[in-house]
């Protein structure tokens, strides 16, 4: 287990481009998209916990679900929630769209420099917010965020302390960084 550390799996959004099913369960190998996930998940965090405003379809779980309380703020609102949400001084964010997680992966960003705000991939110059980790003390920067309608994932970076995990690292664990894909239309899939 990974000390100090909760998962929140972001499982929010509208999936558009997928016809409006919840992403999370997408079936890709033959079990959901969560399904995959809670596998890597599990083994690694004793607090797990799914961000959705609707509850219905991942009830099955068994995992508590939070939904934001500030509605219509996309990823960001999801966040607040979150933390909001989570005992542990610190939360392992993912997206429920990522069907190959990698518990490597996961360890590296989770374990990283236990003092810092937020831990983020960096790969080609752009963050990957939605497999980050985020302090608790973060909550008042997106809450701030929120209130001004910066509604960005990494808008309120700049008042944080971040720790960016470079490409080289990550492509040590999988050189076609396919943990980090997600699956956001039918032709991802």
């Amino acid at each position: 287990m990974i000390d100090g550390c909760a998962a929140i799996v972001m499982a929010g959004g509208r999936a558009t481009r997928l016809g409006g099913v919840a992403k999370g369960l997408v079936v890709v190998g033959g079990e959901t998209i969560l399904e995959r996930q809670l596998r890597v998940l599990r083994p690694l965090f004793a607090e797990i916990r799914i961000v959705a405003n609707d509850a219905a379809p991942y009830a099955r779980f068994g995992l508590p679900i939070v939904g934001d309380r500030v509605a219509g703020r996309g990823p960001l609102g999801g966040l607040e929630a979150a933390l909001a949400a989570i005992d542990a001084p610190r939360a392992f964010v993912c997206a429920c769209d990522m069907p190959s997680l990698r518990e490597e992966a996961v360890r590296l960003v989770a374990e990283a420099d236990r003092d810092a705000d937020v831990v983020v991939p960096v790969v080609g110059g752009r963050p990957e917010p939605l497999h980050a980790r985020y302090a608790k003390a973060c909550l008042p920067a997106v809450q701030r965020a929120l209130a001004e309608a910066r509604l960005k994932m990494t808008s309120f970076f700049a008042e944080l302390r971040v720790v960016a995990i470079d490409e080289a690292r990550l492509r040590a664990i999988d050189p076609s960084l396919a943990f980090l894909r997600n699956v956001n239309a039918p032709e991802d899939l």
